[in-house]
């Protein structure tokens, strides 16, 4: 094999980080894991050597932030959830009612999952196995619906199961960011028009 074709697939070296900067390489290991999880859809086969190699540093830099392969593989799917808590946690955090914090809440749902696929992939992927720990965030990021959709029924004095309705959210949004991700090439409705059409049918729509 020629020289230059075994140097095309080998990833530049990263740049030695400077003092303070070693929470971003770990932040960048976690992104390549989550990135590698996705494109195999499993934690099988994936090396602790690839994911330093797709981060651009040596194997002995990762040992530096985690103890082993599992460790940092187990972490990487925890940082993918809780990147999207934070996204969540931070739209309920604006002005406003619940119905407010609803819209946004979708928004910023649809967004994180249409701008970090492989990240979504990983904390949604029935081939993947969580931790306890892992679980917990997880289920955080639900009960932020459920708690948003208990609001909205006492408001419309509605007497519905809220676990149910925000069940009925949850799998809506999902067929929506899932079916824009999978044939980006379909012209599909502005995402915010389908989220709003999704209040609509759901009768959570704040009452006049």
């Amino acid at each position: 094999m020629p020289r230059s074709t075994i140097e095309s697939t080998v990833e530049q070296p990263r740049p030695r980080s400077a003092r303070g900067e070693g929470d971003q390489l770990r932040t960048d290991l976690l992104d390549a894991a989550a990135d590698l999880i996705a494109e195999h859809g499993s934690v099988d086969g994936i090396s602790l050597r690839a994911i330093a190699r797709r981060t651009g540093v040596s194997p002995t830099a990762v040992y530096r932030h985690f103890s082993d392969h599992t460790e940092l593989l187990q972490t990487a799917v925890r940082h993918c959830w809780d990147n999207f808590l934070r996204v969540l946690e931070h739209a309920c955090s604006g002005d406003g009612d619940a119905f407010d914090a609803f819209e946004r809440c979708g928004v910023g749902y649809a967004d994180f999952a249409l701008q970090y696929p492989g990240q979504y992939r990983v904390m949604f992927s029935h081939h993947i196995e969580i931790e306890a720990e892992t679980s917990i965030v997880a289920n955080s990021t639900f009960l932020i619906l459920v708690d948003l959709v208990q609001q909205m029924l006492l408001a419309l004095d509605d007497g519905r199961s809220t676990h149910i309705v925000a069940v009925q959210v949850h799998t809506w949004i999902h067929g929506i960011v899932g079916l824009s991700s999978a044939h980006p090439d379909v012209e599909w409705p502005p995402i915010h028009d389908q989220l709003l059409g999704l209040g609509e049918a759901l009768g959570l729509v704040r009452p006049s």
